[in-house]
């Protein structure tokens, strides 16, 4: 459906020409010559974007202008004035209209600022629709428009009713928790327990009793009878978050739970009917784990009945501009702050960037920037020191010469080979001891063994040269 777009001029010829030009771009312009007319027709019609000359018989612009807000608060509105009134424009904008025209202008520039205008009417429209998702409790707060996320947002959607197992992959910090989220509240489960794990955080020795439970006496300091994580969300929904951090040992209890809804705890004797729902999340790649024997294959594919991968955000950034306005809503009562948004040189810096942090990255360079924030919008320099400290080169780095575009190569594989030196040199400095390596990278030595697992890293690479 084509926007609709008021245009209020009182030179005919050129209302005329405006509202040709704007038809022939797709749109549905009306034109009218008074800024009363104007209110008459937004009160009775709606409308998208309201383009007003502040120079009018009667009432002018600037007077029009609060009660064009008042009565169709959802359009957005553009002021033209000659360069005489500059001043003028300037005060509507101050007064809530998006931008402003001098005069003469080209159709060019006109056609530029439009979308620009509708665009955000549509991120204040889907942003409302988010917040009113959150406060009932239901609905996907998924935080996208990119085709990339509505399919993810329609894969949530056709999941969420049913009670299969689904596995969410992506990068850290791309929003699986959040997917997850969205899934719960919209399941038959919503008002269930949602119990979330996290397999990685928690030691091998104490997994087992923590998802599965244990008897009283089953080993040294089980004084108690202890329920596991899964009894605990039976009738709900369990989350196993880096379920790629799930020993081999552990993983066929699990595929129990996931195929028969069957647990035994550590020390019993029987099993234990449980009724619950389980999301498995990983930005490890499971296939490829369970090609080479370090994932059970069986396990993989019963969780990965319904898969919804995850793009990472450099490849959705038609999606900043949402995120932003999503995540500011967030920011502004933590940090005591009022931001409207980010200025267009901001904004552009945020474009730049090619978060490896993912949406998380960006949450936190926002708040960071808000904290610093003197004003109701973020400065270009604002974001940028924002930035800076988020991605500061460590000194090695920093010291390096600068290298060509031509020769820096692909971002991602040039990390990948960033990290895989990294743990040649260190695995070199302990002598192959993964141990004493994990300890000077500042990991796990669990992490270690993954990222040498997936870089194809064999003993003979790291062992000390022998002497002539």
């Amino acid at each position: 459906m084509p926007a609709r777009i008021l245009v209020i001029e009182d030179d005919a010829a050129f209302g005329a020409m405006l509202t040709e030009a704007l038809a022939a771009r797709g749109y549905e312009p009306v034109h009218v010559g008074s800024a009363e007319e104007g209110l008459a027709r937004v009160r009775i019609e709606p409308f998208d974007l309201v383009i007003t000359d502040v120079m009018l018989p009667g009432m002018d612009g600037i007077e029009g202008l609060s009660r064009l807000k008042d009565a169709c608060p959802q359009a957005e509105v553009i002021v033209m004035t000659g360069y005489a009134a500059r001043e003028k424009a300037l005060e509507a904008v101050r007064l809530g209209a998006y931008d402003f025209f001098a005069k003469p202008f080209s159709l060019a520039e006109m056609e530029v600022v439009v979308r620009r205008a509708l665009e955000r009417r549509a991120l204040v429209e889907e942003l409302a629709r988010l917040k009113s998702a959150l406060t009932c409790g239901r609905g996907p707060v998924v935080v996208g428009q990119s085709p990339a996320m509505r399919a993810v947002v329609d894969m949530v959607r056709r999941v969420a009713p049913l009670d299969s197992t689904v596995l969410i992959t992506g990068e850290s910090g791309a929003g699986k928790e959040v997917v997850a989220d969205a899934i719960q509240a919209l399941s038959r489960r919503s008002h269930a327990p949602f119990v979330k794990v996290n397999c990685a955080a928690i030691p091998e020795n104490l997994l087992e009793s923590e998802l599965f439970g244990h008897e009283k006496g089953a080993f040294t300091g089980a004084v108690a009878l202890k329920k596991g994580k899964f009894e605990l969300a039976s009738g709900g929904t369990i989350m196993l978050d880096e379920i790629g951090d799930m020993p081999l040992f552990l993983q066929p209890k699990l595929l129990r739970a996931v195929e028969q809804k069957q647990i035994e705890r550590v020390g019993g004797s029987r099993p234990i009917d449980i009724d619950i729902r389980i999301i498995a999340a990983t930005n490890q790649d499971l296939q490829y784990m369970a090609a080479e024997k370090k994932f059970r294959a069986d396990l993989y594919y019963r969780l990965s009945v319904a898969a919804i991968p995850l793009p990472p955000l450099r490849e959705r950034k038609e999606d900043l501009p949402l995120l932003v306005a999503h995540f500011l809503e967030r920011i502004n009562p933590r940090v005591g702050v009022n931001l409207r948004g980010v200025s267009r040189e901001g904004m552009q810096l945020l474009f730049d960037c090619d978060w490896p942090g993912n949406v998380r990255q960006l949450a936190n360079t926002l708040e960071r920037a808000a904290i610093l924030s003197s004003g109701e919008v973020l400065t270009a320099a604002e974001v940028a020191r924002a930035l800076d400290v988020s991605a500061r080169p460590a000194p090695a780095e920093a010291a390096a010469p600068a290298a060509t575009a031509e020769a820096a190569g692909n971002l991602r594989d040039t990390l990948q080979d960033m990290e895989r030196n990294m743990i040649l040199t260190a695995l070199r400095k302990s002598a192959g001891v993964q141990k004493d390596a994990a300890r000077l990278l500042g990991v796990s030595p669990k992490n270690l063994w993954n990222k040498i697992q997936k870089h194809r890293i064999e003993a003979g690479e790291y062992a000390p040269t022998p002497p002539p």
